[in-house]
């Protein structure tokens, strides 16, 4: 009986150490994955920053000559671009706290979709009734 009990209870601890370790490497591969959303959410953020700001760039370039052709003053037409370029500036520097919210919230998205797919794929049933009723509500 006893061997029985010692048997039973190696077995248990060799159960409990392999689902620690298998328990590890799934919080492991979740923190990868995490980690892989978050610099691939910021690497495309960066080439549509970088694709905007040459979009500006060559627009206000354009805006300047046109503006150099229009007052006959190369001076003046870049001179109310740069004045352009400063508005700019100062709507960004009063935005500031939320431009930083917005990223903030983007990377938080980012880290936390899986808990999102999970909550959404166990509640479309309820959801999809609700939404039927008020379609329904709203079609009479």
């Amino acid at each position: 009986m006893e061997k029985d009990a010692e048997k039973i209870f190696r077995e248990l601890k060799d159960d409990i150490s392999t689902y620690a370790e298998l328990k590890l490497e799934l919080i492991k591969l979740n923190a990868y994955e995490r980690t892989g959303k978050v610099i691939a959410s910021l690497s495309y953020g960066l080439l549509l920053s970088a694709l905007i700001f040459f979009a500006i760039l060559f627009a206000m370039l354009t805006l300047g000559f046109l503006l150099s052709k229009w007052l006959d003053s190369t001076a003046a037409g870049f001179a109310i671009v740069a004045g352009l370029y400063l508005i700019l500036i100062l709507l960004v520097i009063f935005q500031k706290e939320r431009i930083r919210l917005r990223v903030v919230n983007l990377i938080i998205s980012a880290l936390n979709s899986d808990e999102q797919k999970k909550d959404a794929a166990t509640q479309p049933a309820s959801g999809d009734e609700e939404n039927k009723s008020t379609s329904e509500d709203t079609a009479t």
